[in-house]
């Protein structure tokens, strides 16, 4: 479809080219980013993969969970279109704002004890796919993906170890895994 409308006129080569590689970015790092950060949560939290591993009916959940308490997006700049007011702060029409995702899925307001990770939580809320017409086009494709590996692992797995240290890739806006050393013990 991009490239059909690039073929209608209806944008450049140029942007088709940088949408494709947008989507192909959007839709695969941060997928296997935040599969990456869920294994890690697991790994230090073995009584919860336990109860995953017992439920693997827990997958979704657990999914949405890791996400929400390992964010792979912390942060998104929007511009906004008009002038607004954020908690009491003015902000002007066409300016820069910088939303922290991770903090929010960690905000105690409106999560209980936000910083520990709860299989059984209902994560519903989190922000890490965004809202609105800025909501993730992939979503959908991506709690998918995360549940067929987290209720595949639950079912063949019966542990998820560290073997080593792992080393995130260093990023302002991603918190995604260089490498992450683990053995899976079977079932």
């Amino acid at each position: 479809l991009i490239y059909e409308a690039a073929d209608k006129g209806e944008i450049t080569e140029d942007q088709a080219a940088m949408l494709v590689r947008s989507f192909l970015s959007a839709g695969v790092d941060t997928t296997i980013g935040g599969i990456a950060n869920i294994l890690l949560t697991l790994a230090r939290n073995p009584g919860e993969y336990a109860k995953l591993h017992a439920n693997p009916g827990l997958a979704r959940q657990t999914f949405e969970e890791g996400l929400r308490f390992e964010s792979m997006v912390q942060t998104i700049f929007r511009t906004t279109s008009r002038e607004t007011e954020i908690a009491g702060s003015p902000i002007g029409a066409d300016r820069k704002v910088l939303a922290l995702l991770g903090s929010a899925n960690r905000d105690p307001r409106k999560w209980q004890d936000p910083n520990r990770f709860n299989v059984e939580r209902n994560p519903v809320g989190h922000v890490v796919f965004g809202a609105g017409i800025h909501g993730c086009v992939g979503q959908m494709i991506a709690r998918m993906e995360g549940e067929i590996v987290l209720s595949t692992l639950a079912k063949r797995v019966k542990r998820i170890e560290l073997t080593g240290p792992h080393k995130r890739h260093l990023n302002n806006s991603l918190r995604a895994m260089h490498s992450l050393p683990l053995e899976l013990v079977p079932a």
